[in-house]
């Protein structure tokens, strides 16, 4: 039998190079449309992301991207060759859970949750799956919502949670609810009196950025600009000011920074917060199970 039925002939070919990265980079370009792009994303060289693609379009012997001042646009073999690439990645997933949960008995859930989410939702979350099973075997990893929506499409990652997914043909995205984000200080306790050259900017996402922007201009273009509140609270520790964070992370925060305070008047701003799971695992009673669970200690919060 072969064992590519149903694939195709371009992903015979791939299970015959069986080069994970090169699709996950291919498929990435495909969202990104700029090599400097992915390679940032995946935490590469350029270089690197230009040799993968042409490994790739040698073996499928065609050209996957036409490159240009303006990034790279995928050619209409690239644009065949996504839909085999999804399909094969997902089937490659799947086979490998298989393979390892049929070697033992113990049910097994690999989850991914993004770094300035973990306070919020993920300890308790992991308490409550524990004790609804105590024979899971519980994967945890903690990363960015680029990567893991890239291991969920893989079939790495079962459930993942962020802030600010891409919508994926694949990839199956639900709204948990939101997480309301406000401004502390260890200077002030009203907006009129914070000052720019104390005022540290978290870009927690784009979209939230982008709200923070909108909400107070007059704070848009601060000296530093952090991407975690984890290194901003240190800094704080260190260094006293102004920034915002998760209402849930502030109690952590005081414990921290002595006369941390809200600043009653600032305007909070919610993020959405978000559930990823791949279309083919949607059904699997232990995923939604899983999410059911994670609801509850969203909803108690």
């Amino acid at each position: 039998m072969n064992i590519a039925l149903g694939l195709g002939y371009q992903s015979e070919i791939l299970i015959k190079a069986m080069n994970i990265p090169l699709l996950l980079t291919f498929l990435d370009v495909m969202e990104t449309g700029n090599f400097n792009r992915t390679a940032e994303r995946m935490n590469i060289m350029q270089s690197t992301v230009s040799a993968r693609i042409r490994q790739l379009e040698e073996t499928l012997g065609t050209r996957l991207f036409e490159r240009g001042r303006g990034g790279a646009e995928p050619t209409s073999s690239g644009r065949r060759f996504e839909g085999h690439c999804r399909a094969f990645l997902t089937l490659w997933g799947h086979a490998r859970r298989d393979v390892l949960v049929g070697s033992v008995s113990r049910q097994r859930l690999h989850i991914s949750c993004q770094y300035s989410l973990v306070r919020a939702y993920l300890i308790d979350w992991i308490d409550r799956l524990r004790n609804a099973d105590a024979n899971l075997d519980l994967h945890v990893e903690i990363n960015f919502s680029a990567q893991i929506q890239r291991d969920i499409l893989s079939g790495e990652t079962d459930i993942g949670i962020m802030f600010a997914p891409q919508m994926a043909p694949d990839i199956q995205i639900a709204d948990l609810g939101s997480a309301d984000f406000v401004m502390v200080s260890t200077d002030h306790q009203i907006l009129a009196e914070v000052e720019l050259g104390r005022y540290i900017k978290v870009a927690y996402t784009s979209a939230f950025e982008r709200a923070l922007d909108e909400a107070l201009p007059e704070l848009a273009f601060p000296d530093i600009i952090i991407g975690s509140d984890d290194l901003a609270i240190e800094l704080l520790g260190r260094h006293e000011g102004t920034l915002y964070l998760p209402r849930f992370a502030f109690s952590g925060a005081q414990s921290k920074v002595p006369g941390l305070q809200i600043v009653r008047d600032a305007p909070v701003i919610p993020q959405p917060v978000f559930s990823a799971v791949h279309l083919r695992r949607k059904r699997d009673p232990l995923v939604i199970n899983a999410l059911r669970l994670l609801k509850e200690v969203i909803d108690h919060r």
